[in-house]
């Protein structure tokens, strides 16, 4: 028997959150009056499906149509359910929405935890928080994938004074941070996804901070010699990569001694 997901919608809840404001349902809207209309495949019935099909479909129109304050005031109003999100549309989640978040991530209201569809783990009978999943958004924003995780409870285990130090140093001011720099190279440079790994030939990144950016070199690692490859870059805090050299043979610089900036 298939287990039902459910991704929720606000329409139809009462009550106001975040600032959010719901109409009033007494509201008589005349014939004449233009109103926006939510698409067919937008509604909760569309959204109610089990495993399979929303592997298939994903997650129709809702992200499409609900910013991500919105979604969270339905993860609110929902708190007994379990949401399944396959993915969100690219750069969904803006900074103005990392900022209103920031300022919930200490609530703990009761509120829906996520899963996704590639989850083993199910959170039955269990309820999470609007501010575990204002961080949950948050890691999404910060990694640039929503969901950043399997599930928003059992494997994910944020850190808000992390979080904190992050969007004081960086995330207030749209910069990118060490792992943002990092991503921003492999989205650009998809082999360099296999970055990093103990697998041998082993492959590690360094990074260098400068004013305007980080440089980030991805490293091989040999047995005989310390270094086999390197390819780097230069990523800027306008977000923009651009490659700064290349290293396709052997040296003999240990890994420690190598800069990112020089690459080599």
């Amino acid at each position: 028997m298939g287990i039902l997901f459910v991704v929720l919608m606000s329409a139809g809840c009462t009550g106001t959150f975040f600032g959010l404001q719901n109409t009033v349902p007494e509201t008589t809207i005349s014939p004449d009056t233009t109103t926006n209309q939510t698409p067919d495949d937008c509604t909760f019935d569309q959204l109610t499906m089990n495993h399979e099909v929303h592997l298939l479909t994903g997650d129709s129109c809702y992200f499409r149509t609900h910013s991500p304050m919105e979604y969270l005031n339905d993860l609110r109003m929902h708190p007994d359910s379990q949401v399944l999100v396959l993915n969100v549309p690219d750069d969904w989640i803006t900074l103005h929405d990392a900022e209103l978040l920031m300022k919930v991530m200490d609530s703990n209201e009761p509120a829906a935890p996520v899963v996704s569809p590639l989850s083993s783990y199910w959170p039955s009978n269990q309820t999470s928080t609007v501010g575990n999943e204002a961080l949950f958004l948050l890691e999404g924003y910060r990694t640039g994938n929503y969901p950043p995780g399997l599930c928003s409870l059992n494997y994910f285990r944020p850190n808000g004074t992390e979080v904190r130090a992050w969007w004081n140093t960086y995330g207030k001011l749209g910069l990118p941070d060490e792992q943002n720099a990092i991503r921003i190279v492999q989205n650009t440079n998809p082999e360099l996804m296999a970055y990093p790994s103990d697998q041998f030939p082993t492959k590690s990144i360094d990074t260098e901070k400068v004013p305007d950016g980080w440089y980030v070199a991805f490293i091989q690692e040999g047995s005989g010699v310390p270094i086999i490859s390197a390819q780097c870059y230069y990523v800027g805090n306008d977000k923009k990569v651009r490659p700064t050299g290349l290293v396709n043979h052997s040296i003999m610089v240990q890994l420690q001694d190598f800069s990112a900036q020089k690459c080599g």
